[in-house]
């Protein structure tokens, strides 16, 4: 079985960990940050109480697995923020910079998990709309709103030539249809990370350029409401049917 739930806001910023004052999100969140986000609704402590760099929750997502989808085209926001310098001697708050921040506009995506111990808890608190801890989109300024869609069967996909409405990491085999998919993006994201906040794996991935009046996939006469990206071959990526659109796996965390 697979939970479904979209998440969105009106700003994201998933900041690229080579930015530093002046920041640069990626366009979606990446499987770090929906990580995080997961063990918020439930409600993990990441024991950052003990240490900045704790983060207890990743033992409990072991076993899990997501995929990502895109609900909104990726709109782009500029702007400058003021920073704060208030760790001075004199105690003097007045000193600050503007320091130039990218943020996503209008954010919205459709998370799918499965497996996992995380399971259970996560559709006890997704059915009742109660969540222990916030959720925002990447920075705390960016609170964000959560639907629960339901949960669905896994149709496994055998086929290699298949469409699918979320967000693809490069596994080993993957090849796309480049002109059937139109305009696609490639982007190299933080995957999975330890207790101590070290980062362990990363992946490439492509995500699809969303048009809305260019639906893709169909089941029936009825069309996906999600962009979609067409493979050639699936290599070691699973593909799942999940109600009425087509899933692309992260491996097992």
């Amino acid at each position: 079985m697979v939970l479904v739930f979209d998440i969105f806001s009106d700003m994201a910023m998933f900041r690229k960990s080579y930015t530093t004052t002046s920041q640069v999100s990626y366009a979606f969140s990446p499987p770090t940050a929906v990580a995080g986000l997961v063990a918020a609704l439930v409600g993990i402590d990441h024991q950052a109480g003990h240490g900045c760099r704790q983060a207890a929750y990743w033992d409990q997502l072991s076993g899990a697995r997501i995929a990502i989808g895109l609900k909104n085209p990726v709109r782009w926001l500029s702007t400058a923020v003021n920073l704060i310098k208030f760790k001075t001697p004199n105690g003097n708050m007045g000193e600050h910079i503007q320091s130039k921040h990218q943020l996503v506009k209008k954010p919205a995506y459709r998370i799918y998990i499965s497996g996992g111990e995380i399971y259970t808890k996560l559709k006890y608190r997704l059915e009742r709309n109660e969540f222990v801890f916030t959720p925002y989109l990447g920075a705390a300024y960016a609170l964000a709103d959560v639907v629960y869609i339901g949960e669905y069967p896994e149709i496994i996909i055998n086929e290699d030539h298949t469409w699918v409405n979320t967000i693809v990491p490069l596994y080993n085999g993957v090849k796309l249809d480049v002109k059937k998919s139109k305009e696609i993006h490639r982007e190299l994201v933080p995957f999975q990370m330890n207790s101590e906040r070290e980062l362990i794996n990363t992946v490439s991935v492509v995500y699809p350029e969303i048009k809305k009046d260019l639906p893709c996939g169909t089941i029936g006469n009825a069309y996906s409401g999600l962009a979609c990206i067409w493979l050639k071959e699936k290599g070691e990526l699973k593909v799942s049917q999940v109600g009425e659109e087509r899933v692309s796996w992260f491996a097992r965390w």
